[in-house]
C-alpha cells in the first residue's frame, strides 16, 4: 500500500456535528437553509472539515442511533427538508401548512418528526407521479439504475418491514427470509408502489445531499463521514446477503459484536450485530470484500473523507456469545488484515480514510495502521491520567499523520467533562497546571488551543465545544440507549460568530 502511505490530509481543523444536530425549524437538523448557513459558519471562521456521523435511515427500535442503520447505503429520509421539497416544480401541494414550526427545541422527538415526514414524503411522491416533467422521471431513473446493486434490495427489504410490521427479517415467512427467488419475483410484483416509493425517497435524499455537497466544495470544505464497522442485524444489508456473516443454518448468528471492558465501559459493550464471514477456505472471503468495496463506493459518492469506526476490528475482534448479556465475556478472532485494505485500494483507487483507532490498541493494531498509511485518531480527553506515556498528552503525539479532537460524539461535551467528570483535586489540579490555567473558566479555550496548536495534521471541535455548551448537550453516552442519545439539536441563537471568530484567530496563528 506504498502510495496511500503518502496520501496526507491538509494541515487545518474543522467541526464535528451531525445533520440532525443542525438548527432546524422543524425540530430536526436537515438537509435545508439551516446546513447551507453552518458551511457559511464554517467557511467564515477558516475551517476546512465538517464532521458528520452515519448517513443512515435510523428507527425507534435503536433509539434512532445513527450506528445501528438498517441500510448501510441508504440515506436517512429525516434529512429531507422540506422547504426544498415545496420548491420542486412538479409539488403542488402545501405540505408546509401542516408542518409545525419549532425552531426552539433543544431536543428531537423523534418519533414525531418520523410521522410527520412519513406523511409529508407519501404526499411528494404522489404530486411526483401525477406532475413530473419527462426530465424529472428521466433523472428519477437514472439514480436507480445507478445505484441499483443496493436500491432494489433496500426497497424491497422496507417493503417487507411495513407488511410484517418489522424490520427483524429472521420473524418473516421462510420463503422471504431465505429471499427464495420465486417469493422474490412475487413481492417485487406485489408491492411494486411501495418499493417506487422507497426509491423516490432516496432520490429526493440523494437530490438534496448532493447540493450540499456542491456547496461544501465551492467553500473549500471537505466533507467526513462515517462508516459503522458492523451492519445492523435488522437490516436490508445482513437480510440481502446472509452469505457473508457467521450464520448457522437456521440464521441464528454464532457470535455477535462488542467490545470488552474499556475506558468507555466497565462492562464492556454487547452490540448484537453479526460477525462478517472475512474468510473462506483460508482465503480473505470475495463476497465479504466486494460488498465492503460497494459500501466505500456509496459513501465516497457523497462525502470526500472516510471515518472507519471501530478500526480495531480488522485486526482482531471481539466476538460475544449471542447469550451474553453485555461484552465482558468473549474471545478475539482474527480479523482480515492488511490483505483486505490492499483488495480495497485495488478496487476504488486511493483511500481517504481515517482510522477510529481507540480502545484496546495492540501492537499489531497499530502496525495495521501504519502500514495502510491511515490516520489515527487522539483523544485529548484521555490525555490526563497523569501517565508520562499517555499516547493522547500532545507532547507524545510524534507523527503528525493523525486527527486530534477534544471528545467525539461518545464523549461527554469538553465542559461537561472538566466540571462534573473529573473527581479529586489532585486531577483537576494537574489539568490545571498542564493547561497553564489561571482561573477555572479559560478552562475551555485553553483546552482547545491545546488541540488547535498540536502537530495532528487534523484537529476536530464537536461544536458544543466551540459553543462552551454543557454536559446536557452531549450527545451519547455508550452503552446506553434512549434518554436524551441523539437528540441534542443546536438552535440558531447558539451559533455565536464571535466564539468563530476566536477560533479563527487560534487557527490562523497554529497555521491551520
Amino acid at each position: 500500500m506504498e502510495n496511500n502511505k503518502h496520501l496526507r490530509f491538509e494541515r487545518g481543523s474543522g467541526i464535528l456535528l451531525h445533520i440532525t444536530s443542525l438548527p432546524g425549524k422543524f425540530g430536526i437538523g436537515n438537509l435545508g437553509g439551516s446546513a447551507f448557513e453552518f458551511a457559511d459558519y464554517l467557511a467564515e471562521g477558516g475551517q476546512k472539515y465538517w464532521q458528520i456521523l452515519p448517513l443512515g435511515p435510523v428507527s425507534s427500535g435503536y433509539s434512532f442511533s445513527p450506528y445501528s442503520s438498517y441500510s448501510a447505503f441508504a440515506g436517512n429520509h429525516l434529512f429531507i427538508d422540506p422547504v426544498s421539497l415545496q420548491s420542486e416544480t412538479w409539488m403542488r401541494t402545501d405540505i408546509l401548512a401542516k408542518l409545525k414550526v419549532q425552531d426552539n427545541e433543544d431536543f428531537i422527538d423523534f418519533d414525531k418528526i418520523e410521522a410527520e415526514s412519513s406523511n409529508m414524503l407519501e404526499i411528494a411522491y404522489k404530486n411526483f407521479i401525477q406532475n413530473a416533467s419527462t426530465s424529472d422521471n428521466d433523472s428519477f431513473y437514472q439514480f436507480c439504475r445507478n445505484n441499483e446493486y443496493w436500491l432494489n434490495d433496500y426497497s424491497l427489504f422496507n417493503a417487507l418491514a411495513n407488511r410484517f410490521v418489522s424490520f427483524d427479517w429472521r420473524s418473516w415467512e421462510t420463503n422471504i427470509k431465505r429471499r427464495d427467488p420465486e417469493a422474490i419475483a412475487e413481492y417485487t410484483l406485489m408491492m411494486a408502489e411501495e418499493i417506487n416509493f422507497t426509491k423516490f425517497v432516496q432520490y429526493i435524499f440523494d437530490h438534496q445531499w448532493k447540493k450540499l455537497k456542491d456547496y461544501c466544495e465551492k467553500n473549500n470544505i471537505l466533507l467526513i463521514g462515517d462508516i459503522p464497522i458492523y451492519a445492523g442485524m435488522d437490516s436490508a444489508d445482513v437480510w440481502a446477503n446472509t452469505s457473508i456473516f457467521q450464520f448457522s443454518e437456521d440464521l441464528s448468528p454464532s457470535g455477535v459484536s462488542g467490545v470488552p471492558p474499556d475506558y468507555f465501559s466497565e462492562s464492556g459493550q454487547k452490540w448484537g450485530t453479526p460477525l462478517y464471514k472475512w474468510f473462506l477456505d483460508g482465503d480473505l472471503n470475495k463476497e465479504t470484500n466486494n460488498w465492503w468495496s460497494n459500501r466505500i463506493k456509496r459513501l465516497l459518492e457523497l462525502v470526500d473523507i472516510v471515518r472507519i469506526d471501530h478500526f480495531r476490528g480488522f485486526e482482531s475482534y471481539w466476538s460475544i456469545h449471542p447469550d451474553s448479556i453485555d461484552g465482558k465475556q468473549g474471545k478475539w478472532e482474527q480479523g482480515p488484515g492488511a490483505g483486505f485494505f490492499k483488495f480495497l485500494k485495488n478496487e476504488r483507487g486511493s483511500l481517504p480514510v481515517i482510522a477510529e483507532d481507540l480502545g484496546i490498541i495492540t501492537e499489531k493494531v497499530e502496525a495495521l495502521r501504519k502500514e495502510t498509511g491511515f490516520p489515527g485518531m487522539k483523544i485529548l480527553q484521555f490525555a490526563f491520567d497523569q501517565q508520562p506515556d499517555n499516547p493522547y498528552i500532545p507532547e507524545n503525539i510524534t507523527d503528525p499523520n493523525c486527527v486530534i479532537y477534544t471528545g467525539t460524539h461518545d464523549n461527554n461535551t469538553s465542559a461537561g467533562w472538566f466540571t462534573g467528570e473529573i473527581s479529586g483535586k489532585e486531577m483537576k489540579d494537574y489539568i490545571k497546571s498542564y493547561l497553564k490555567l489561571e482561573k477555572e473558566e479559560d478552562f475551555l479555550w485553553k483546552f482547545i488551543e491545546t488541540s488547535i496548536s498540536s502537530i495532528a495534521d487534523i484537529s476536530i471541535i464537536p461544536l458544543q465545544d466551540l459553543l462552551g455548551l454543557s454536559g446536557k448537550t452531549r450527545l451519547n453516552t455508550p452503552g446506553t440507549t434512549g434518554g436524551s442519545n441523539w437528540k441534542w439539536k443546536a438552535v440558531n441563537s447558539s451559533l455565536d460568530r464571535e466564539r468563530m471568530k476566536k477560533f479563527k484567530s487560534l487557527c490562523e496563528l497554529y497555521k491551520r
